[in-house]
Protein backbone atom coordinates (compact mmCIF):
# COMPACT_ATOMS: atom_id res chain seq x y z
CA UNK A 1 0.00 0.00 0.00
CA UNK A 2 1.31 3.69 -0.80
CA UNK A 3 0.96 6.61 1.46
CA UNK A 4 0.96 9.89 1.14
CA UNK A 5 3.17 11.11 3.48
CA UNK A 6 4.43 9.42 6.71
CA UNK A 7 1.65 11.01 8.57
CA UNK A 8 -0.53 9.73 6.42
CA UNK A 9 0.34 6.51 7.04
CA UNK A 10 0.89 6.87 11.18
CA UNK A 11 -2.98 8.69 11.13
CA UNK A 12 -4.43 5.67 9.45
CA UNK A 13 -2.83 2.69 11.48
CA UNK A 14 -3.87 5.17 14.38
CA UNK A 15 -7.68 5.33 13.12
CA UNK A 16 -7.98 1.27 12.19
CA UNK A 17 -6.96 0.80 16.24
CA UNK A 18 -8.88 3.17 17.23
CA UNK A 19 -12.00 1.99 15.94
CA UNK A 20 -11.40 -1.37 17.02
CA UNK A 21 -12.72 -2.66 13.45
CA UNK A 22 -10.67 -3.56 10.83
CA UNK A 23 -13.15 -4.66 7.41
CA UNK A 24 -12.70 -3.06 3.60
CA UNK A 25 -15.25 -0.60 4.82
CA UNK A 26 -13.09 0.95 7.87
CA UNK A 27 -9.71 0.38 5.77
CA UNK A 28 -11.14 2.48 2.64
CA UNK A 29 -12.48 4.94 5.19
CA UNK A 30 -9.74 5.92 7.27
CA UNK A 31 -7.02 5.55 4.39
CA UNK A 32 -9.24 7.98 2.14
CA UNK A 33 -9.71 10.60 5.28
CA UNK A 34 -5.90 10.33 6.44
CA UNK A 35 -4.67 11.29 2.96
CA UNK A 36 -5.60 15.10 3.18
CA UNK A 37 -4.11 17.22 6.09
CA UNK A 38 -6.92 19.11 7.41
CA UNK A 39 -9.19 15.98 7.22
CA UNK A 40 -6.64 14.25 9.47
CA UNK A 41 -6.67 16.94 11.72
CA UNK A 42 -10.12 16.37 12.05
CA UNK A 43 -11.28 13.31 11.94
CA UNK A 44 -13.06 13.50 15.32
CA UNK A 45 -15.54 16.24 13.30
CA UNK A 46 -15.78 13.69 10.05
CA UNK A 47 -16.29 10.40 12.23
CA UNK A 48 -17.53 9.09 15.88
CA UNK A 49 -15.16 6.53 17.43
CA UNK A 50 -17.69 5.85 20.08
CA UNK A 51 -20.33 5.25 17.32
CA UNK A 52 -18.28 3.98 15.10
CA UNK A 53 -20.32 5.85 12.21
CA UNK A 54 -19.30 8.66 10.25
CA UNK A 55 -20.33 12.55 10.69
CA UNK A 56 -22.33 13.88 8.00
CA UNK A 57 -22.56 17.24 9.77
CA UNK A 58 -18.47 16.88 9.48
CA UNK A 59 -19.01 18.34 6.11
CA UNK A 60 -20.59 21.70 6.56
CA UNK A 61 -17.39 22.53 9.36
CA UNK A 62 -15.62 25.77 7.81
CA UNK A 63 -12.02 24.19 8.18
CA UNK A 64 -13.25 22.21 4.68
CA UNK A 65 -10.60 23.15 1.47
CA UNK A 66 -11.43 21.96 -1.77
CA UNK A 67 -8.82 18.85 -1.57
CA UNK A 68 -10.14 18.08 1.89
CA UNK A 69 -14.05 17.52 0.81
CA UNK A 70 -12.93 15.94 -1.95
CA UNK A 71 -11.28 13.41 0.27
CA UNK A 72 -14.18 13.69 2.92
CA UNK A 73 -16.65 12.93 -0.03
CA UNK A 74 -14.67 10.48 -1.13
CA UNK A 75 -14.27 8.06 2.05
CA UNK A 76 -17.67 8.37 2.80
CA UNK A 77 -19.03 6.69 -0.79
CA UNK A 78 -16.71 4.28 -0.23
CA UNK A 79 -17.88 3.45 3.49
CA UNK A 80 -21.52 3.46 2.84
CA UNK A 81 -22.35 4.66 -0.52
CA UNK A 82 -23.18 8.46 0.55
CA UNK A 83 -23.81 11.13 -1.74
CA UNK A 84 -24.51 14.41 -1.23
CA UNK A 85 -28.03 14.89 -2.52
CA UNK A 86 -27.94 18.44 -2.31
CA UNK A 87 -24.65 18.50 -4.50
CA UNK A 88 -25.00 15.58 -6.20
CA UNK A 89 -22.03 16.15 -8.66
CA UNK A 90 -19.54 16.49 -6.32
CA UNK A 91 -19.84 13.05 -5.52
CA UNK A 92 -18.92 11.89 -9.03
CA UNK A 93 -15.43 10.76 -9.97
CA UNK A 94 -15.45 13.76 -12.28
CA UNK A 95 -15.30 15.92 -9.78
CA UNK A 96 -13.50 13.65 -6.67
CA UNK A 97 -10.37 12.67 -8.75
CA UNK A 98 -9.60 16.48 -10.10
CA UNK A 99 -7.43 16.94 -6.92
CA UNK A 100 -3.85 16.15 -6.08
CA UNK A 101 -4.90 12.77 -4.10
CA UNK A 102 -6.32 11.52 -7.20
CA UNK A 103 -3.96 8.18 -7.43
CA UNK A 104 -3.94 7.56 -3.12
CA UNK A 105 -8.05 7.24 -4.38
CA UNK A 106 -7.56 4.58 -6.37
CA UNK A 107 -6.14 2.66 -3.72
CA UNK A 108 -8.60 3.78 -1.47
CA UNK A 109 -10.77 1.85 -3.92
CA UNK A 110 -8.78 -1.38 -4.04
CA UNK A 111 -9.10 -1.58 -0.11
CA UNK A 112 -13.12 -1.47 -0.44
CA UNK A 113 -13.05 -4.08 -3.13
CA UNK A 114 -10.25 -6.35 -2.94
CA UNK A 115 -11.94 -8.95 -4.41
CA UNK A 116 -11.87 -7.01 -7.79
CA UNK A 117 -8.07 -6.98 -7.89
CA UNK A 118 -6.45 -9.23 -6.31
CA UNK A 119 -7.67 -12.46 -8.48
CA UNK A 120 -6.72 -10.35 -11.78
CA UNK A 121 -3.83 -11.91 -13.77
CA UNK A 122 -3.14 -9.20 -15.76
CA UNK A 123 -1.89 -6.00 -13.74
CA UNK A 124 -1.26 -3.12 -16.29
CA UNK A 125 -3.80 -1.21 -14.22
CA UNK A 126 -1.20 -0.56 -11.34
CA UNK A 127 1.26 -0.07 -14.25
CA UNK A 128 -1.15 2.85 -15.40
CA UNK A 129 -0.85 5.04 -12.09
Amino acid sequence: MKYFNNEHKKAYHLAIEKSGINDVYHQSLFYTLTIDKDCREHINDLYDFNRNSIKLSGLDKSWHTSGSINTALMGFNLFNGYVDEKNAKASTAYELFSCEYSSFFMESIKLRYPEYYKSRKDKSFDNCL
